[in-house]
């Protein structure tokens, strides 16, 4: 009985009671329905037969599987298979299970794309260094200084134009590597 698992806890309305599975029991119950995985069958309990036999046992603190701990209120067709198929009702719980855990999963997996989208994408690897040698640096520097001095019509020797020349330069230098 140690390997007992509780995977739900169930509740039908009164006048469609259920009958105990508890030996010696077979009294009816409609409340607080304990449903037990006890190798290799599926037995129904009403709540004072669970305590009397699970007493001292982790299954009688345990969480149900499939249930919240107060218990599920059954359609009427879960109270026929709870009766005429226990085991099936508990497949159709499983399956309910399994759809919920894909739910949160997929939600989750959403959350996060949403999140990711949202975030900067993380920084590029910087590219690797490459060695350009003096001479083609001046040469380079050269070819900037006379695409200013055609494009903007100045001198680019003077003051306040070293950048234009050098993000030029750098834009040569690009081209060359590339």
């Amino acid at each position: 009985m140690s390997a007992a698992q509780l995977l739900a806890i169930v509740e039908v309305p009164r006048d469609d009671r259920v009958r105990c599975q508890s030996p010696g029991c077979n009294h009816p119950v409609f409340r607080c329905i304990h449903v037990v995985l006890e190798a290799p069958a599926v037995r129904v309990y009403g709540s004072e037969c669970f305590k009397k036999l699970f007493l001292g046992l982790p299954v009688a603190s345990s969480m149900p599987k499939y249930t919240p701990s107060e218990g599920r209120q059954l359609s009427e067709e879960e109270r026929r298979l709870l009766i005429e198929n226990t085991e099936r009702l508990i497949q159709q719980f499983e399956a309910e299970y399994q759809a919920e855990l894909a739910r949160k999963a997929a939600l989750s997996s959403a959350r996060s794309a949403t999140i990711q989208a949202v975030l900067p994408s993380p920084l590029v690897a910087p590219k690797p260094t490459i060695i350009i040698s003096e001479a083609t640096r001046r040469a380079a520097e050269i070819q900037a200084k006379q695409a200013v001095r055609a494009k903007y019509g100045v001198d680019p020797e003077l003051a306040g134009w070293r950048g234009l020349v050098l993000s030029e330069m750098e834009r040569i230098l690009n081209a060359y590597v590339a």
